[in-house]
This record gives C-alpha cells, sequence and structure tokens, in this order.
C-alpha cells in the first residue's frame, strides 16, 4: 500500500496544470482524455503529458523482474499525476492524479467534498485500504477505478487497469 501511497503524489505538467486550463474526463472504461488504458502507449502519453519530472521501475515484492515502470508529472505544488506502463503489453496499465483538472463524466473531482461526489456519481463511500475511503466507480475482476478520499474530500482520481504494475492494487 506504500506503493498507492507514492502514487498519489505524481503530476503531468501539461496534463495536470492549473484551473485555468480544460479539464480532462476520466471515464470508467479507461478512457483518460486522449488516452486508454490497454492501448495507449509510452509515446502517446509523453505527447499528451510531456517530460515526466521522474520514471521508477514497478518492482514487486519477492520477484526478479520489474512488471512495469511509472511516468510521475507535477501539476502544482504537491501535486502529481502518475501514467503506469505494463512491459508485457507496453500499454497504459494505470493512472493516478491528484490534479483537479481531471474530472469523471459526473463532474467529480480533487478537492470537493467527498460526500458531494458520491452524491453526484450515485454511489457510497466505503472504507479502504491505503485511504479511509473510497467512491468505487468501477470495479470489477481486473479493475479498479476509484476516488480516494482523505479528511473528507476528494484526495485523488485512480485507475488500475487489467495489466496493472501494482502488486498490492487497493489491497
Amino acid at each position: 500500500m506504500k506503493r498507492l501511497a507514492v502514487l498519489v503524489f505524481a503530476a503531468a505538467a501539461t496534463a495536470c496544470g492549473s484551473s485555468g486550463l480544460s479539464s480532462v474526463t476520466v471515464h470508467p472504461d479507461g478512457r483518460i482524455g486522449p488516452l486508454e488504458i490497454d492501448r495507449s502507449t509510452e509515446a502517446q502519453i509523453r505527447d499528451f503529458a510531456g517530460k515526466p519530472f521522474k520514471v521508477l521501475t514497478d518492482d514487486w515484492p519477492g520477484k526478479k523482474r520489474n512488471y512495469g515502470h511509472s511516468l510521475y508529472y507535477r501539476c502544482g505544488r504537491g501535486c502529481v499525476t502518475t501514467y503506469s506502463i505494463n512491459n508485457s503489453t507496453g500499454k497504459l496499465s494505470d493512472y493516478w492524479t491528484q490534479s483537479p483538472r481531471f474530472v469523471t463524466e459526473h463532474g467529480s473531482r480533487v478537492g470537493m467534498s467527498a460526500k458531494r461526489a458520491a452524491a453526484l456519481e450515485r454511489k457510497k463511500l466505503r472504507p479502504g485500504c491505503g485511504f479511509p475511503n473510497y467512491v468505487y466507480l468501477r470495479t470489477d475482476k481486473d479493475v479498479d477505478f476509484v476516488l480516494a478520499a482523505w479528511k473528507g474530500k476528494i484526495d485523488s482520481i485512480g485507475y488500475l487497469g487489467r495489466h496493472t504494475v501494482y502488486y498490492d492494487g487497493l489491497c
């Protein structure tokens, strides 16, 4: 879960930015603006988000090989967006942002009241691992799309796909 907490602190200079920039919609089917989970390549991510400030490999405890790498982008002070690439597929596998620039189809975004976001999404706040609460927008066998809540506010938006590079997912 420490890995998930680290993800929460990653962001995109061009894809995060200030509130004066247009919003980017994140969808339950894995679309993030022009990008898409399990379809977009690292080159497409870099075309959209620019040059990352950091790139880290994603290793699983007890395993000798790494499963992918994550591109970290700043979106302001203490704000980070991360795009992860699975080594096997070469495609975008996971996404996590603290930027209020990213918004769900129903209008939820980082910084808003968690209760308001849950109402907009027509979902309940549920206990989670790594964060006290999540609003689960999509959860099935291989996918988790969530709004993570901390101290009554939406702290971040996360999407862990079928080919996630994170060994513990949301725990």
